[in-house]
């Protein structure tokens, strides 16, 4: 699967930032996003000590808050990383949930999307304990767009019609 080169430059800048936490036992959530203009930024949330986010909960805020930016028409990609046991299957489809504790965390989880309507799970298995982890080769699975909700176009009517 060929992904567009700006969701390639996101991965490649800040999966090794991910894993660096990672390798500090440092498991909560980060974001990118590249802007209109091709500048990539960070993005984590801090706490005041008195309120508690799941992952759950943290990866909801980005994807909303990624969401608006993209309608504004601020933002041309981004990327959500996160720690998970792994794909879960179901009637629904395909998900990687984030892991409910540490022992569960066995993968490296990017929610990519681009404008462009690139949208895909990167999935990087590890192993090994902190500070020593070995990450295997990335695989990219399609997932649902959260961020980058293409509208239908006025004008442009399907082909069929309802009776």
């Amino acid at each position: 699967m060929a992904l567009n080169a700006q969701l390639d430059e996101l991965i490649q800048r800040v999966l090794p930032v991910v894993q660096h936490f990672h390798s500090q036992d440092m498991y909560s959530p980060h974001a990118a996003t590249i802007s209109k203009s091709g500048e990539l930024s960070g993005h984590a949330l801090t706490s005041d000590g008195t309120t508690q986010l799941s992952v759950m909960q943290t990866i909801e805020h980005f994807e909303s808050q990624f969401a608006g930016q993209a309608q504004a028409g601020e933002i041309l990609a981004t990327g959500i990383f996160y720690h998970s046991p792994g794909v879960l299957v179901s009637a629904n489809g395909v998900s990687m949930p984030p892991a409910d504790t540490t022992d569960d965390c066995k993968n490296i989880v990017a929610l990519l999307e681009h404008v462009s309507g690139d949208s895909v799970y990167l999935l990087v298995p590890y192993s090994g304990e902190t500070p020593a982890f070995e990450y295997a080769v990335g695989k990219l699975v399609e997932k649902p767009a959260k961020v980058f909700l293409h509208k239908h176009t006025p004008g442009k009517k399907p082909w069929w019609q309802f009776w």
